[in-house]
């Protein structure tokens, strides 16, 4: 009888534990996050961020060139971030400005984002071709991409370089390979990327 007692008492705890860890709508912000979770891990990536008007030459090109590819206008306003590591493969070796970055931070059912921008993504969001293709979903599966050891253009526009980022990474990690990112790819990619 003690025994099935302990056994009940635990059971308790555990489904009182995975109970703070669920997500109820937030009246307030019609948001589906809670407030008071606190982030399982945070990474910080260190890098350059340029606006298509300022970016360098070499930067510009390659971000011209991958609009091309997906068919669509360099708006001068779109961001361009340039992780510390491959400022060489730019060109751009002695580039002396001060670094920024981004800290990501995760939930469980989703992303915060802060640095440039800020923003949150849910793990349910699914982010490929024929899904959310440009934004903030894209921009935070490649810094996660960046985060897990992959060399990409952090542009926030989903195209084939990202599109075969995405399925090497999901055939490294034993799942499903359709270059999509949904929520057993955006939790590996939480995984990976914090350790």
């Amino acid at each position: 009888m003690l025994k099935k007692v302990k056994k009940a008492l635990i059971m308790l705890c555990c489904l009182f534990a995975l109970s703070s860890s669920i997500a109820f709508a937030d009246t307030e912000t019609n948001s589906t996050y809670t407030k008071t979770d606190k982030a399982l891990w945070t990474i910080h990536i260190e890098g350059y961020t340029f606006t298509y008007d300022n970016a360098p030459k070499q930067v510009k090109e390659k971000y011209k060139a991958k609009c091309d590819e997906i068919g669509i206008t360099p708006s001068s306003k779109s961001e361009i971030f340039i992780p510390v590591d491959e400022v060489q493969s730019y060109g751009l070796k002695d580039y002396k400005q001060r670094a920024n970055g981004f800290d990501i931070y995760f939930y469980g059912t989703y992303f915060k984002v802060t640095g440039q921008k800020n923003y949150t993504v849910s793990t349910s969001t699914l982010v490929g071709y024929n899904k959310v293709e440009s934004g903030n979903p894209v921009h935070l599966a490649q810094l996660l991409l960046k985060a897990c050891g992959y060399s990409l253009s952090i542009d926030s526009q989903f195209g084939n370089e990202t599109y075969t980022r995405v399925r090497s990474f999901q055939s490294s990690n034993n799942l499903s390979v359709d270059g999509i990112v949904g929520a057993r790819t955006w939790e590996r990619l939480a995984y990976v990327a914090h350790l």
